[in-house]
Protein backbone atom coordinates (compact mmCIF):
# COMPACT_ATOMS: atom_id res chain seq x y z
CA UNK A 1 0.00 0.00 0.00
CA UNK A 2 3.17 2.78 0.15
CA UNK A 3 2.47 3.00 -3.86
CA UNK A 4 -0.84 3.91 -3.09
CA UNK A 5 -0.53 6.02 -0.29
CA UNK A 6 2.73 7.96 -2.58
CA UNK A 7 -0.27 8.39 -4.99
CA UNK A 8 -2.46 10.16 -2.86
CA UNK A 9 0.01 12.31 -1.23
CA UNK A 10 1.43 12.96 -4.82
CA UNK A 11 -2.57 14.19 -5.82
CA UNK A 12 -3.50 15.77 -2.80
CA UNK A 13 -0.18 17.85 -2.79
CA UNK A 14 -0.72 18.80 -6.43
CA UNK A 15 -4.51 19.70 -5.81
CA UNK A 16 -3.42 21.76 -2.85
CA UNK A 17 -0.98 23.75 -4.86
CA UNK A 18 -3.43 24.43 -7.41
CA UNK A 19 -6.40 25.06 -4.78
CA UNK A 20 -3.83 27.52 -3.23
CA UNK A 21 -2.57 29.27 -6.48
CA UNK A 22 -6.11 29.87 -7.57
CA UNK A 23 -6.90 30.92 -4.09
CA UNK A 24 -4.61 33.56 -4.02
CA UNK A 25 -4.68 34.68 -7.64
CA UNK A 26 -8.76 35.14 -6.95
CA UNK A 27 -7.65 36.90 -3.41
CA UNK A 28 -5.86 39.31 -5.67
CA UNK A 29 -8.50 39.83 -8.39
CA UNK A 30 -11.49 40.78 -5.55
CA UNK A 31 -9.30 42.81 -3.69
CA UNK A 32 -8.16 44.81 -6.67
CA UNK A 33 -11.77 45.09 -8.08
CA UNK A 34 -13.18 46.50 -5.07
CA UNK A 35 -10.05 48.64 -4.72
CA UNK A 36 -11.05 50.03 -8.19
CA UNK A 37 -14.50 50.31 -7.00
CA UNK A 38 -13.51 52.27 -4.43
CA UNK A 39 -11.67 54.52 -6.58
CA UNK A 40 -14.08 55.09 -9.23
CA UNK A 41 -16.70 55.53 -6.44
CA UNK A 42 -14.26 58.45 -4.92
CA UNK A 43 -13.51 59.92 -8.24
CA UNK A 44 -17.19 60.12 -9.32
CA UNK A 45 -18.39 61.67 -6.28
CA UNK A 46 -15.23 64.35 -6.08
CA UNK A 47 -15.64 64.87 -9.71
CA UNK A 48 -19.06 66.31 -8.93
CA UNK A 49 -18.21 67.74 -5.70
CA UNK A 50 -15.74 69.87 -7.12
CA UNK A 51 -17.67 71.08 -10.78
CA UNK A 52 -20.80 71.77 -7.67
CA UNK A 53 -18.37 73.86 -5.05
CA UNK A 54 -16.51 75.42 -7.52
CA UNK A 55 -19.79 76.71 -8.74
CA UNK A 56 -21.33 77.79 -6.16
CA UNK A 57 -17.79 79.55 -5.19
CA UNK A 58 -18.04 81.71 -7.74
CA UNK A 59 -22.01 82.52 -7.55
CA UNK A 60 -22.05 82.83 -3.96
CA UNK A 61 -18.71 82.56 -2.22
CA UNK A 62 -16.81 80.51 0.13
CA UNK A 63 -19.41 79.81 2.89
CA UNK A 64 -21.94 78.83 0.37
CA UNK A 65 -19.46 76.45 -1.37
CA UNK A 66 -18.51 74.91 1.83
CA UNK A 67 -22.40 74.72 3.11
CA UNK A 68 -22.69 73.07 -0.04
CA UNK A 69 -19.72 70.59 0.32
CA UNK A 70 -20.99 69.99 4.04
CA UNK A 71 -24.29 69.02 2.68
CA UNK A 72 -24.11 67.21 -0.03
CA UNK A 73 -21.93 64.55 2.26
CA UNK A 74 -23.44 64.54 4.14
CA UNK A 75 -25.83 61.99 2.17
CA UNK A 76 -23.43 59.44 1.69
CA UNK A 77 -22.55 56.93 4.61
CA UNK A 78 -19.84 54.94 2.89
CA UNK A 79 -17.91 58.35 1.77
CA UNK A 80 -16.77 61.91 3.85
CA UNK A 81 -15.53 65.12 2.02
CA UNK A 82 -14.68 68.00 3.04
CA UNK A 83 -12.85 71.34 1.59
CA UNK A 84 -8.97 71.27 2.15
CA UNK A 85 -5.94 74.13 1.58
CA UNK A 86 -3.05 72.10 0.12
CA UNK A 87 -1.09 75.05 1.76
CA UNK A 88 -2.84 75.01 4.83
CA UNK A 89 -1.90 73.60 8.61
CA UNK A 90 -4.55 73.12 10.96
CA UNK A 91 -8.16 72.05 9.97
CA UNK A 92 -8.04 72.49 6.31
CA UNK A 93 -4.84 70.93 6.39
CA UNK A 94 -5.02 67.74 3.96
CA UNK A 95 -4.33 64.65 5.51
CA UNK A 96 -2.38 63.44 2.60
CA UNK A 97 1.31 64.38 2.81
CA UNK A 98 2.07 67.81 1.06
CA UNK A 99 4.14 66.62 -1.00
CA UNK A 100 2.28 63.91 -2.76
CA UNK A 101 -0.50 66.96 -3.60
CA UNK A 102 1.89 69.06 -4.88
CA UNK A 103 1.64 68.81 -8.56
CA UNK A 104 -2.21 68.59 -7.83
CA UNK A 105 -3.65 70.12 -11.71
CA UNK A 106 -7.23 71.08 -12.68
CA UNK A 107 -9.63 67.92 -13.86
CA UNK A 108 -6.19 66.00 -12.02
CA UNK A 109 -7.03 63.30 -9.83
CA UNK A 110 -4.64 62.05 -7.12
CA UNK A 111 -6.02 58.92 -4.89
CA UNK A 112 -3.12 58.46 -1.82
CA UNK A 113 -3.93 55.36 1.10
CA UNK A 114 -3.54 55.82 4.65
CA UNK A 115 -2.45 52.84 6.10
CA UNK A 116 -2.71 53.81 9.92
CA UNK A 117 -6.42 55.22 9.47
CA UNK A 118 -7.81 53.06 7.18
CA UNK A 119 -8.43 55.19 4.58
CA UNK A 120 -8.63 55.87 0.81
CA UNK A 121 -8.27 59.48 0.02
CA UNK A 122 -9.50 60.99 -3.07
CA UNK A 123 -8.52 64.89 -4.16
CA UNK A 124 -9.64 67.20 -6.36
CA UNK A 125 -8.37 70.59 -7.79
CA UNK A 126 -11.03 73.26 -7.39
CA UNK A 127 -10.69 76.43 -9.16
CA UNK A 128 -11.93 79.48 -6.77
CA UNK A 129 -11.05 83.16 -6.79
CA UNK A 130 -8.54 82.88 -3.86
CA UNK A 131 -4.86 82.88 -5.15
CA UNK A 132 -4.78 79.75 -2.48
CA UNK A 133 -4.80 76.03 -4.19
CA UNK A 134 -7.77 74.31 -3.32
CA UNK A 135 -9.53 70.87 -3.46
CA UNK A 136 -12.38 68.30 -2.43
CA UNK A 137 -10.61 66.05 0.25
CA UNK A 138 -13.19 62.56 -0.14
CA UNK A 139 -12.32 59.95 2.22
CA UNK A 140 -13.07 56.48 2.27
CA UNK A 141 -12.97 53.83 5.10
CA UNK A 142 -10.87 50.75 3.86
CA UNK A 143 -12.89 48.95 6.78
CA UNK A 144 -15.46 47.36 3.92
CA UNK A 145 -12.14 46.63 2.27
CA UNK A 146 -10.95 44.71 4.84
CA UNK A 147 -13.97 42.83 5.88
CA UNK A 148 -15.11 42.20 1.78
CA UNK A 149 -11.20 40.70 1.34
CA UNK A 150 -11.91 38.76 5.02
CA UNK A 151 -14.98 37.35 3.80
CA UNK A 152 -13.29 36.15 0.46
CA UNK A 153 -10.05 34.66 1.99
CA UNK A 154 -12.46 32.30 4.11
CA UNK A 155 -14.44 31.41 1.44
CA UNK A 156 -11.57 30.71 -0.80
CA UNK A 157 -9.95 28.88 2.04
CA UNK A 158 -13.06 26.80 2.22
CA UNK A 159 -13.11 25.85 -1.23
CA UNK A 160 -9.51 24.81 -1.56
CA UNK A 161 -10.29 23.07 1.41
CA UNK A 162 -13.33 21.56 0.62
CA UNK A 163 -11.41 20.36 -3.02
CA UNK A 164 -8.58 19.23 -1.26
CA UNK A 165 -10.51 16.62 0.84
CA UNK A 166 -12.73 15.76 -1.67
CA UNK A 167 -9.56 14.83 -4.40
CA UNK A 168 -8.13 12.94 -1.07
CA UNK A 169 -10.95 11.41 -0.81
CA UNK A 170 -11.43 10.41 -4.70
CA UNK A 171 -7.67 9.34 -4.76
CA UNK A 172 -7.90 7.31 -1.78
CA UNK A 173 -11.25 5.34 -3.09
CA UNK A 174 -9.40 5.10 -6.57
CA UNK A 175 -6.05 4.48 -5.28
CA UNK A 176 -7.27 1.23 -2.92
CA UNK A 177 -9.05 -0.30 -5.52
CA UNK A 178 -7.48 0.09 -8.81
CA UNK A 179 -3.96 0.44 -7.27
CA UNK A 180 -3.30 -0.61 -3.59
CA UNK A 181 -5.72 -3.86 -3.94
CA UNK A 182 -4.55 -5.20 -7.42
CA UNK A 183 -0.70 -4.37 -5.93
CA UNK A 184 -0.97 -6.26 -2.94
CA UNK A 185 -2.71 -9.61 -4.83
CA UNK A 186 0.38 -8.99 -7.45
CA UNK A 187 3.18 -8.64 -4.32
CA UNK A 188 1.37 -11.91 -2.56
CA UNK A 189 1.32 -13.86 -5.90
CA UNK A 190 5.09 -12.83 -6.00
CA UNK A 191 5.68 -14.18 -2.63
CA UNK A 192 4.39 -17.61 -3.39
CA UNK A 193 6.06 -17.59 -6.53
CA UNK A 194 9.46 -17.06 -4.62
CA UNK A 195 8.47 -19.54 -1.96
CA UNK A 196 7.40 -22.34 -4.75
CA UNK A 197 3.94 -22.23 -5.16
CA UNK A 198 3.03 -21.62 -9.03
CA UNK A 199 -0.31 -22.40 -8.61
CA UNK A 200 -3.64 -20.38 -8.31
CA UNK A 201 -3.60 -17.98 -11.21
CA UNK A 202 -3.76 -14.27 -10.30
CA UNK A 203 -7.18 -13.08 -11.55
CA UNK A 204 -7.19 -9.29 -11.26
CA UNK A 205 -10.08 -8.33 -13.93
CA UNK A 206 -8.38 -4.95 -15.07
CA UNK A 207 -7.60 -3.84 -18.49
CA UNK A 208 -5.03 -1.80 -17.68
CA UNK A 209 -0.87 -2.33 -17.39
CA UNK A 210 -1.46 -4.00 -13.60
CA UNK A 211 -4.09 -6.70 -15.50
CA UNK A 212 -1.32 -6.73 -18.25
CA UNK A 213 1.07 -7.48 -15.45
CA UNK A 214 -0.78 -10.25 -13.72
CA UNK A 215 -1.48 -12.29 -16.89
CA UNK A 216 2.22 -12.50 -17.71
CA UNK A 217 3.33 -13.62 -14.12
CA UNK A 218 0.26 -16.31 -14.70
CA UNK A 219 2.16 -17.01 -18.29
CA UNK A 220 5.57 -17.13 -16.96
CA UNK A 221 4.19 -19.39 -13.30
CA UNK A 222 2.74 -21.88 -16.43
CA UNK A 223 6.06 -21.81 -18.00
CA UNK A 224 8.03 -22.29 -14.65
CA UNK A 225 5.60 -24.99 -13.88
CA UNK A 226 5.96 -26.83 -17.01
CA UNK A 227 9.76 -26.10 -16.99
CA UNK A 228 9.82 -27.79 -13.03
CA UNK A 229 8.46 -30.45 -14.63
CA UNK A 230 10.40 -31.30 -17.05
CA UNK A 231 13.95 -30.31 -14.64
CA UNK A 232 12.02 -32.72 -12.03
CA UNK A 233 11.92 -35.78 -14.51
CA UNK A 234 15.58 -35.34 -15.98
CA UNK A 235 16.93 -34.95 -12.19
CA UNK A 236 15.01 -38.37 -11.29
CA UNK A 237 16.11 -39.99 -14.44
CA UNK A 238 19.62 -38.65 -13.91
CA UNK A 239 19.62 -39.88 -10.21
CA UNK A 240 18.50 -43.21 -11.56
CA UNK A 241 20.43 -43.57 -14.03
CA UNK A 242 23.60 -42.76 -11.27
CA UNK A 243 21.47 -45.57 -9.32
CA UNK A 244 21.91 -47.80 -11.96
CA UNK A 245 25.57 -47.24 -12.35
CA UNK A 246 26.26 -47.92 -8.49
CA UNK A 247 24.20 -50.94 -8.67
CA UNK A 248 26.39 -52.41 -11.22
CA UNK A 249 29.38 -52.11 -9.21
CA UNK A 250 27.43 -53.48 -6.68
CA UNK A 251 26.50 -56.26 -8.85
CA UNK A 252 29.88 -57.35 -9.93
CA UNK A 253 30.65 -58.01 -6.24
CA UNK A 254 27.32 -59.61 -5.74
CA UNK A 255 28.15 -62.58 -8.04
CA UNK A 256 31.09 -63.67 -6.00
CA UNK A 257 29.27 -62.91 -2.92
CA UNK A 258 26.70 -64.91 -4.00
CA UNK A 259 29.02 -67.79 -5.27
CA UNK A 260 29.98 -69.58 -1.48
CA UNK A 261 26.11 -69.99 -0.60
CA UNK A 262 25.31 -71.47 -3.87
CA UNK A 263 27.84 -73.98 -3.63
CA UNK A 264 26.72 -74.35 -0.30
CA UNK A 265 22.90 -75.31 -1.47
CA UNK A 266 24.37 -77.55 -4.34
CA UNK A 267 26.47 -79.61 -2.10
CA UNK A 268 24.17 -80.43 0.47
CA UNK A 269 21.53 -80.60 -2.38
CA UNK A 270 23.81 -83.49 -3.99
CA UNK A 271 23.76 -85.27 -0.29
CA UNK A 272 20.51 -85.42 -0.08
CA UNK A 273 19.52 -86.20 -3.67
CA UNK A 274 22.58 -89.40 -3.51
CA UNK A 275 21.01 -90.54 0.22
CA UNK A 276 24.52 -89.92 1.38
CA UNK A 277 22.99 -88.54 4.37
CA UNK A 278 19.98 -90.04 6.70
CA UNK A 279 17.11 -88.55 8.20
CA UNK A 280 18.66 -86.21 11.03
CA UNK A 281 21.72 -85.41 8.69
CA UNK A 282 19.01 -84.43 5.65
CA UNK A 283 17.21 -82.52 7.95
CA UNK A 284 20.46 -80.06 8.87
CA UNK A 285 21.19 -79.79 5.83
CA UNK A 286 17.41 -79.00 4.15
CA UNK A 287 17.87 -76.19 7.00
CA UNK A 288 21.16 -74.94 5.60
CA UNK A 289 20.05 -74.78 2.55
CA UNK A 290 16.94 -72.51 3.20
CA UNK A 291 19.11 -70.24 5.80
CA UNK A 292 21.72 -69.62 2.62
CA UNK A 293 18.78 -69.21 0.19
CA UNK A 294 17.36 -66.61 2.51
CA UNK A 295 20.96 -65.55 2.99
CA UNK A 296 20.92 -64.84 -0.79
CA UNK A 297 17.36 -63.52 -0.92
CA UNK A 298 18.34 -60.78 1.34
CA UNK A 299 21.79 -59.85 -0.81
CA UNK A 300 19.70 -59.72 -3.87
CA UNK A 301 16.60 -57.68 -2.19
CA UNK A 302 19.36 -54.86 -0.79
CA UNK A 303 19.91 -54.35 -4.47
CA UNK A 304 16.99 -54.24 -6.21
CA UNK A 305 15.36 -52.33 -3.27
CA UNK A 306 17.97 -49.59 -4.04
CA UNK A 307 17.66 -50.24 -7.91
CA UNK A 308 13.97 -49.85 -7.85
CA UNK A 309 13.28 -45.92 -8.57
CA UNK A 310 10.15 -44.33 -5.29
CA UNK A 311 8.47 -41.48 -5.05
CA UNK A 312 10.45 -39.36 -2.61
CA UNK A 313 9.29 -39.39 1.24
CA UNK A 314 10.75 -37.43 3.90
CA UNK A 315 10.46 -39.23 7.44
CA UNK A 316 12.48 -39.49 10.64
CA UNK A 317 15.21 -42.19 9.94
CA UNK A 318 17.99 -44.03 12.17
CA UNK A 319 21.39 -42.02 10.50
CA UNK A 320 23.56 -45.00 11.99
CA UNK A 321 21.07 -47.81 11.00
CA UNK A 322 20.88 -46.60 7.19
CA UNK A 323 24.45 -46.57 7.63
CA UNK A 324 25.19 -50.07 8.73
CA UNK A 325 22.78 -51.30 5.92
CA UNK A 326 24.73 -49.19 2.98
CA UNK A 327 27.77 -50.49 4.99
CA UNK A 328 26.44 -53.79 4.08
CA UNK A 329 25.50 -53.16 0.70
CA UNK A 330 29.05 -52.40 -0.44
CA UNK A 331 30.62 -55.13 1.56
CA UNK A 332 31.69 -56.59 -1.56
CA UNK A 333 33.41 -54.25 -3.46
CA UNK A 334 35.17 -53.16 -0.06
CA UNK A 335 36.72 -56.75 0.00
CA UNK A 336 37.85 -56.82 -3.37
CA UNK A 337 39.58 -53.46 -2.46
CA UNK A 338 40.87 -55.01 0.09
CA UNK A 339 39.53 -51.90 2.43
CA UNK A 340 38.34 -51.91 5.72
CA UNK A 341 34.46 -50.40 6.01
CA UNK A 342 33.88 -49.24 9.69
CA UNK A 343 30.35 -48.35 10.31
CA UNK A 344 29.03 -45.90 12.97
CA UNK A 345 27.52 -47.81 16.68
CA UNK A 346 24.29 -48.15 16.74
CA UNK A 347 22.10 -45.11 18.63
CA UNK A 348 18.67 -44.68 18.62
CA UNK A 349 19.15 -40.70 18.71
CA UNK A 350 20.38 -40.33 15.48
CA UNK A 351 17.76 -39.11 13.75
CA UNK A 352 17.51 -37.32 10.60
CA UNK A 353 14.69 -35.72 8.40
CA UNK A 354 15.28 -37.52 5.05
CA UNK A 355 13.93 -40.01 2.17
CA UNK A 356 15.36 -42.90 2.96
CA UNK A 357 16.02 -44.49 -0.41
CA UNK A 358 17.76 -40.88 -1.52
CA UNK A 359 19.68 -40.75 1.29
CA UNK A 360 21.37 -44.01 0.74
CA UNK A 361 21.75 -43.29 -2.29
CA UNK A 362 23.93 -39.79 -1.10
CA UNK A 363 25.81 -42.45 1.33
CA UNK A 364 26.11 -44.95 -1.40
CA UNK A 365 27.76 -42.74 -3.25
CA UNK A 366 29.90 -41.15 -0.38
CA UNK A 367 31.06 -44.96 0.15
CA UNK A 368 31.70 -46.35 -2.93
CA UNK A 369 34.17 -43.09 -3.98
CA UNK A 370 35.98 -43.27 -0.72
CA UNK A 371 36.61 -46.86 -1.04
CA UNK A 372 37.99 -46.48 -4.78
CA UNK A 373 39.99 -43.10 -3.58
CA UNK A 374 41.38 -45.46 -0.90
CA UNK A 375 44.62 -47.90 -1.16
CA UNK A 376 44.63 -51.76 -0.33
CA UNK A 377 44.96 -52.31 3.34
CA UNK A 378 43.36 -48.41 4.29
CA UNK A 379 39.85 -47.76 5.58
CA UNK A 380 37.08 -45.93 5.21
CA UNK A 381 35.20 -44.94 8.33
CA UNK A 382 31.57 -43.91 8.42
CA UNK A 383 30.57 -41.73 11.73
CA UNK A 384 26.66 -39.68 13.01
CA UNK A 385 26.92 -37.19 15.53
CA UNK A 386 24.80 -33.94 16.33
CA UNK A 387 26.42 -30.53 16.14
CA UNK A 388 26.07 -27.05 16.46
CA UNK A 389 26.45 -25.14 13.06
CA UNK A 390 25.81 -22.02 11.15
CA UNK A 391 24.40 -23.52 7.86
CA UNK A 392 25.98 -21.49 4.83
CA UNK A 393 24.03 -18.25 3.18
CA UNK A 394 23.00 -20.35 0.29
CA UNK A 395 21.05 -22.95 2.55
CA UNK A 396 19.27 -19.79 3.99
CA UNK A 397 17.32 -20.04 7.21
CA UNK A 398 18.14 -18.29 10.51
CA UNK A 399 22.29 -17.22 10.62
CA UNK A 400 22.36 -18.60 14.67
CA UNK A 401 24.31 -21.80 14.67
CA UNK A 402 21.11 -24.79 15.21
CA UNK A 403 21.94 -28.37 15.60
CA UNK A 404 22.11 -30.75 12.39
CA UNK A 405 22.31 -34.32 12.36
CA UNK A 406 25.79 -34.80 10.55
CA UNK A 407 27.01 -37.88 8.94
CA UNK A 408 30.97 -38.04 7.54
CA UNK A 409 32.45 -40.36 5.91
CA UNK A 410 36.34 -40.35 6.44
CA UNK A 411 38.78 -42.26 4.39
CA UNK A 412 42.74 -42.68 4.62
CA UNK A 413 42.86 -41.93 0.70
CA UNK A 414 45.75 -39.07 -1.23
CA UNK A 415 43.11 -36.83 -0.51
CA UNK A 416 42.60 -33.89 -2.89
CA UNK A 417 44.24 -30.33 -3.72
CA UNK A 418 42.38 -27.12 -3.64
CA UNK A 419 41.75 -27.19 -7.00
CA UNK A 420 39.89 -30.50 -6.89
CA UNK A 421 37.94 -29.63 -3.82
CA UNK A 422 36.30 -27.05 -5.34
CA UNK A 423 35.36 -28.73 -8.35
CA UNK A 424 34.18 -32.07 -6.93
CA UNK A 425 30.55 -31.34 -6.97
CA UNK A 426 30.44 -30.39 -10.86
CA UNK A 427 28.59 -32.47 -13.08
CA UNK A 428 30.85 -34.64 -15.23
CA UNK A 429 33.91 -33.71 -13.32
CA UNK A 430 35.80 -36.43 -12.41
CA UNK A 431 39.34 -37.54 -11.37
CA UNK A 432 39.08 -41.50 -12.30
CA UNK A 433 40.00 -43.05 -15.75
CA UNK A 434 37.69 -43.47 -18.48
CA UNK A 435 35.14 -45.82 -17.54
CA UNK A 436 35.79 -45.95 -14.15
CA UNK A 437 33.44 -43.21 -13.29
CA UNK A 438 30.67 -41.01 -15.15
CA UNK A 439 31.06 -37.53 -12.94
CA UNK A 440 27.66 -37.73 -11.34
CA UNK A 441 27.59 -39.37 -8.13
CA UNK A 442 28.78 -36.30 -6.21
CA UNK A 443 26.68 -33.59 -8.34
CA UNK A 444 23.52 -36.02 -7.52
CA UNK A 445 24.14 -36.55 -4.27
CA UNK A 446 24.66 -32.32 -3.38
CA UNK A 447 21.30 -31.88 -5.15
CA UNK A 448 19.43 -34.34 -3.20
CA UNK A 449 21.05 -32.96 0.48
CA UNK A 450 20.14 -29.55 -0.96
CA UNK A 451 16.30 -30.62 -1.41
CA UNK A 452 16.16 -31.99 1.94
CA UNK A 453 17.44 -28.14 3.64
CA UNK A 454 21.15 -29.57 4.14
CA UNK A 455 24.20 -29.69 2.45
CA UNK A 456 27.78 -31.51 2.14
CA UNK A 457 31.14 -30.19 3.22
CA UNK A 458 34.73 -31.17 2.14
CA UNK A 459 37.62 -31.26 4.07
CA UNK A 460 41.27 -33.02 2.81
CA UNK A 461 44.23 -32.49 2.90
CA UNK A 462 46.99 -33.70 -0.01
CA UNK A 463 48.18 -37.43 1.82
CA UNK A 464 45.98 -37.27 4.34
CA UNK A 465 42.56 -38.40 2.80
CA UNK A 466 39.02 -36.64 2.75
CA UNK A 467 35.82 -36.31 4.63
CA UNK A 468 32.80 -35.63 3.33
CA UNK A 469 30.46 -34.39 6.14
CA UNK A 470 26.63 -34.29 5.46
CA UNK A 471 24.52 -31.97 7.04
CA UNK A 472 20.81 -32.94 7.13
CA UNK A 473 17.74 -31.44 9.49
CA UNK A 474 17.18 -33.57 12.31
CA UNK A 475 14.47 -35.78 12.63
CA UNK A 476 13.46 -34.92 16.42
CA UNK A 477 13.54 -31.02 15.80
Amino acid sequence: MRLTRKFIAALVIGVALVALVQGFLDYQRDRDTFDRQLRGEGAVLGRALARGVADVWQRDGEAAARQFLDTAASKSVRLQARWVWIDARGPDAPRAPRDELAPLKQDQVITVRDPERRLLLTYFRVEVPERRQGAVEIAQSLEQLDQYLEASLRTQVIASVSAVAFAAALALGLGVVFIGRPISRLAAKARRVGTGDLSGPLQLGQRDELGELAAEINDMCERLSEERLAREQATEQLRHADRLTTVGKLASGLAHELGTPLNVVRGRAKLIVDGEVDDREALDSARIVVEQAERMTALIRQLLDFARPRAPLAAPINIARLARRVCELVATIARKASVTLVPPPDDEDLLALADDAQLTQVLANLVVNAIQATPPGGGVTIAAHVVEQVPPPYVGGDPAPRPWMALEVRDTGSGMDESTRSRVFEPFYTTKEVGDGTGLGLSVSWGIVREHGGWIDVASTPGAGSTFTVYLPRGDA
